[in-house]
């Protein structure tokens, strides 16, 4: 409050100033977040892959959250990242497919239309300052053409045969770049992103022993139930890591 010249009081401009400030709000840091997704094309379509836990800080708090999730008539989406801003996005997509289905003119959306809008919406929110917190992995098929394309918070977008976000960046890639080729079989495709997954979870301590697994082709979208792989935790490491260490061990 200011007071006038004549004693009386009124609200000072600068009031309504701080108000404003707090309505306007920006998310700083990711609460609840998921691990690397991963992207791989074979012979007849595209296979994604995520586990299925949900990190609160470093706490694995939740372990079925489901990261990948189909789009219209032709696509797959996986992401990484803040769970509440993929479900934002989700909210975007739905309204695009409504949409595109409302002008009942035989045409859909296909995956790299999906792509360049989601490339749009990352770099428009990266404008504002207000980002969604999210890795992003469009898969899709159509018309006998494979699509197969990530999109970063920043609003970084690009193609590849095999790609991957978060940590598998740095352990998944290496492996996808010398075992990927085009002719791989269905099989032979899961066997890669296994070995992946594993290769994850030993070093990635956001990632749980529990994968999803989905392909989308020209006939459509699978999603497979959540399963988990064999795993081996008897190395003399594991259960003596303090055995010859030096100093205060």
């Amino acid at each position: 409050m200011v007071t006038a010249m004549d004693g009386s009081s009124m609200s000072s401009s600068a009031d309504g100033l701080v108000n404003l400030e707090m309505d306007s709000q920006r998310t700083l840091y990711p609460y609840v977040t998921g691990s690397s997704v991963l992207g791989i094309k074979y012979k007849d379509g595209i296979l994604l892959a995520s586990d299925t836990g949900g990190s609160y800080g470093s706490t694995l708090r939740f372990k079925g959250i489901e990261r990948i999730k189909v789009i219209g008539k032709h696509s797959l989406l996986g992401a990484s990242g803040e769970i509440s801003d993929f479900q934002e996005i989700l909210k975007y997509l739905d309204e695009l497919i409504l949409y595109d289905n409302m002008w009942d003119d035989g045409n859909s959306l296909g995956p790299k239309e999906v792509h360049n809008y989601l490339t749009r919406v990352m770099y428009n929110r990266r404008n504002k300052f207000d980002p969604l917190w999210n890795s992003l992995v469009l898969a899709g098929v159509k018309n006998g053409k494979k699509h197969l394309g990530v999109v970063t918070m920043l609003g970084v977008h690009y193609e590849d045969n095999h790609v991957s976000t978060g940590f598998g960046n740095h352990l998944a890639v290496p492996i996808l770049r010398k075992e990927w080729r085009e002719d791989l079989t269905f099989e032979e495709a899961v066997k890669i992103l296994e070995k992946c997954l594993t290769v994850l979870l030993y070093r990635d301590r956001s990632s749980i022993n529990k994968f999803q697994i989905a392909k989308i082709t020209e006939e459509g979208a699978t999603i497979y139930p959540p399963y988990s792989l064999k795993t081996f935790w008897e190395f003399a490491a594991f259960k003596e890591p303090s055995k010859n260490a030096q100093g205060s061990w």
